[in-house]
């Protein structure tokens, strides 16, 4: 799950919050909606809520590449429909930074003071009403979106922030169709937590995507880890094989969707999908 703590005023409320709030059309908390949906605020609601979500099919993929650092950046957000939509509402995607571990210090928090808080959201690279996705086939298709985001240094904590992207009908149902959660990298310096320069889990890229053919992957290891880039076509036979070592360049000749698998002597495996346009 991906979740967001959203208030509708007070310290944490944000242009976000609001903007959620209208979309669902409700003005009181708690509210809860598990993948866009109702649910009770009693968390013994939640199992079954949860449950008869995940028992529904997903035919959307989302790619999530940020690049900045402490003080901002740029969000790049690929959103790939393996098949044409189930309903005809238009279909948004959104992208929020969040931050956890934040106390409630100052004045206004009312019952929440002095507590923990998580999942606030800090910013928003693709807006507080999202981006339209306009899928058109022929499918699977993929489609691109990208924004800019501003932080704090002096407000939020660069470990502790996180990056939720979902994709949801914005009208009718408001179903979301797919989540995408991950921490926030940083991405500028390329030195981690130890100041090692390398990063305390294996680190993959593909892209453009979509592509004509062209294909730049950049791979990051751990010390002491090796590995292998494997590219499959959807049927999974296997177009390419390098070892994992920085950037490569190659072309894939034929359209259709591909994937980029990063498989590492640790024994985890990273995955990237591209489509390719010819």
């Amino acid at each position: 799950m991906s979740p967001l703590y959203l208030f509708y005023n007070g310290p944490a409320s944000c242009s976000f919050c609001s903007g959620r709030f209208s979309f669902y059309g409700v003005t009181v908390t708690p509210t809860v909606k598990i993948d866009g949906l109702a649910s009770s605020s009693a968390p013994s609601a939640y199992t079954s809520t949860i449950n008869n979500r995940l028992a529904v099919p997903c035919y959307f993929d989302i790619d999530v590449n940020m690049v900045g650092d402490a003080s901002g950046g740029t969000a790049y957000i690929s959103v790939t429909a393996e098949q044409e939509p189930s309903q005809t509402y238009p279909i948004k995607v959104w992208c929020v930074i969040t931050e956890d571990h934040d106390m409630a210090t100052e004045s206004g928090w009312g019952g929440y003071t002095g507590m923990e808080m998580m999942w606030l959201p800090r910013a928003y690279p693709l807006g507080a009403q999202g981006q339209l996705l306009n899928f058109t086939g022929p499918y699977p298709q993929t489609l691109s979106v990208a924004g800019d985001y501003t932080l704090n240094p002096a407000a939020h904590q660069f470990d502790n922030l996180n990056v939720t992207t979902f994709v949801q009908y914005a009208s009718g149902s408001r179903e979301c169709l797919n989540a995408d959660f991950m921490d926030l990298p940083d991405t500028a310096t390329g030195i981690y937590g130890d100041e090692t320069g390398y990063p305390p889990v294996p680190v993959l890229s593909a892209g453009p995507n979509p592509t004509t053919g062209a294909v730049t992957i950049d791979c990051s290891l751990p010390a002491e880890v090796t590995g292998t880039v494997q590219i499959f076509d959807i049927t999974g036979r296997v177009v390419e094989i390098f070892p994992a070592q920085g950037t490569i360049e190659t072309e894939i000749r034929e359209s259709g969707v591909y994937f980029v698998l990063l498989n590492t002597t640790s024994g985890e495996l990273v995955r990237q999908q591209i489509t390719v346009i010819r």
